[in-house]
């Protein structure tokens, strides 16, 4: 099985945990392969590792087209980064070294377990809902997909914008506010949670829209069918409009231009230690009842 191991983590921790990385993958027959952004960064030479040839180096953009599982390593935002980008239908594994970890299998001191339970076929794998996100820009349209949310607000921050959205070709709402959250449920935990939309269970098929700090009390988040074509383009055409996509990739959208999403027909294959255990993960992560504990 060849892993390759991409993700933001930062050099120190880089330095701590790719030795290790290195000796349990080659105990457990395990070949690795390496994002060169993320080799960069962590200031090892390969001969430094052991581990890998200069052939095991490859562009982040390729590296999924030359291993069997993705590993990210870092916080959300790298298993983020790496779903969006992987080019085959490839598990993906994430060891948090970050700040948050919903979608982490392990931490560093769990790394031995995790890898022998990946080598001998017992980590569990979840299909996550993923989004895609369409600007119609005559025969060459911005397509991109989405594994948590797909933003719209206003290319000046503080600044009004005013949005029409439609539902399957019918009109939902018109809304003046700093913009409009779309998202999976397994992006409810994140952006759309602090602008007050609901909490979805990450097994679900919907997808959330939640508006942004609306100027109307009757403008509330809503849930829709997984199956829903959402439509929005701005009514201000002096406001010009951003597209964020999983809070790492920004677009803007000109004058003129619709917004249009729906659920991808990719999907991302999450592997975890253990079956989902969303309530437990939820309640440790929001420190809910913690006076409890």
């Amino acid at each position: 099985m060849i892993l390759g191991l991409r993700g933001g983590a930062d050099r120190q921790g880089l330095r701590e945990v790719l030795p290790r990385f290195c000796s349990l993958a080659q105990e457990m027959g395990l070949r690795l392969r390496f994002g060169r952004e993320l080799f960069e960064r962590s200031g090892f030479s390969a001969g430094e590792l052991g581990c890998v040839a200069r052939a095991d180096i490859l562009p982040e953009a390729s590296l999924s087209d030359a291993v069997d599982v993705v590993v990210a390593l870092g916080g959300d935002g790298s298993i983020l980064g790496a779903a969006r980008e992987l080019k085959r239908d490839l598990p993906l594994l994430g060891v948090h070294m970050g700040s948050m970890g919903y979608l982490s299998a392990a931490v560093p001191e769990q790394l031995e377990q995790c890898l022998l339970d990946l080598a001998e076929g017992r980590l569990h794998e979840e299909s996550r809902m993923m989004l895609r996100l369409r600007i119609p820009r005559g025969k060459k349209p911005l397509i991109m997909d989405a594994l948590n949310d797909v933003v719209l607000t206003g290319e000046d921050p503080g600044h009004i914008i005013r949005l029409r959205t439609r539902i399957d070709g019918e009109d939902l709402f018109k809304v003046a506010g700093d913009g409009l959250i779309h998202c999976t449920p397994t992006g409810s935990t994140a952006y759309n949670l602090g602008g007050g939309g609901p909490v979805l269970d990450p097994r679900m098929e919907a997808i959330v829209l939640t508006p942004i700090m609306p100027h109307s009390i009757s403008v509330r988040p809503i849930v829709a069918s997984a199956t829903s074509r959402l439509e929005s383009e701005s009514l201000d055409n002096r406001r010009p409009l951003r597209v964020m996509v999983d809070g790492q990739v920004s677009v803007p959208l000109s004058e003129g231009e619709r917004l249009i999403v729906e659920r991808s027909p990719r999907r991302l294959r999450l592997l975890r230690t253990a079956p989902p255990g969303f309530i437990g993960v939820l309640r440790r992560k929001l420190k809910w009842n913690v006076e409890d504990e």
